[in-house]
């Protein structure tokens, strides 16, 4: 989530008690029509919406957290707007500089940028050649970004209430509901196009709808077994893995290696046995 200093600036006033448009406008300086698009971009992200010419937050957990810091400390204004959450919450746990420009997408400069500006305010920690927020002094900006974090990944207006997300950025996402949806049918919900039916309790759909390769589907269900770790997947995912192997052979991923460690006699501590696979391979009429 990305946040523009204006965006910040007017939530910094309804901290401090002020709710009417044309008094925020006043103290920002900024034309009424500037502020109304600023409410507006603010409700699409859930933290405040426009309710007689007044601004009213939202009362969720990580908004309220949020107003808190601002009210107290103005500085963190210039921190987090940007891309400055997406970085923030990158070093919740600490980390090099190659390891957040691969985990964030951010260019080299601008994370040596945002580190600079952070040190000024002791906003991180540096040590062993890794960064990390600084939470000691700013325990309060890890609290929230931990619960924004937790909402983020349990909410999405893109999908229909109660869903499951397993994975999402702001092009696409991945969740499982009981609902049907004019979405692309993927993973466990989508074996049965190549040769692995089985009965589904619910649907597992990908967003942008669009035709998906055997190779999607099977790391859109990697996905949803990496989040669900139910055993009863990993024997499908296996059976699936053994009759595409050609097709799938150069997927690098933590339940592949266990997998093949099983398929070759050992035993892995929450994984099926191989006699489990060899069982159900001989339903599928699968040759391990």
């Amino acid at each position: 989530m990305r946040f523009s200093k204006t965006e910040l600036k007017l939530l910094e006033q309804a901290a401090l008690g002020r709710s009417c448009v044309l008094d925020i406008a006043r103290a920002l300086k900024k034309d009424k029509s500037q502020i109304y698009r600023t409410i507006k971009s603010l409700k699409k992200k859930g933290f405040a919406e426009l309710k007689n010419k007044k601004i009213i937050p939202s009362e969720k957990t990580h908004v309220q957290l949020l107003l808190q810091e601002l009210s107290q400390h103005s500085s963190i204004i210039k921190h987090l707007s940007g891309c400055g959450i997406i970085f923030y919450t990158c070093i919740l746990e600490p980390k090099t500089i190659p390891e957040i420009i691969s985990a964030t997408g951010m260019k080299r400069s601008t994370v040596f940028y945002k580190i600079k500006l952070a040190q000024k305010n002791s906003f991180i920690r540096h040590a062993a050649n890794k960064y990390e927020l600084n939470y000691r002094i700013w325990p309060k900006i890890k609290e929230f970004l931990n619960e924004l974090e937790k909402y983020e990944e349990t909410n999405d207006k893109r999908v229909p209430p109660g869903s499951v997300i397993y994975y999402k950025n702001k092009d696409e996402i991945l969740f499982s509901t009981k609902v049907k949806c004019d979405s692309a049918l993927t993973g466990f919900s989508a074996y049965g196009r190549f040769g692995i039916k089985i009965y589904n309790v619910d649907y597992t759909y990908y967003l942008p709808k669009k035709s998906l390769t055997k190779k999607e589907v099977f790391l859109h269900s990697l996905y949803r077994a990496e989040k669900d770790g139910d055993a009863r997947d990993y024997i499908i995912i296996s059976l699936f893995y053994i009759k595409h192997r050609k097709f799938l052979s150069e997927i690098k991923h933590e339940i592949i290696n266990n997998l093949n460690k099983v398929l070759k006699g050992q035993n892995i501590e929450r994984y099926p046995r191989l006699s489990e696979i060899k069982e159900r391979a001989d339903v599928y009429d699968i040759r391990l």
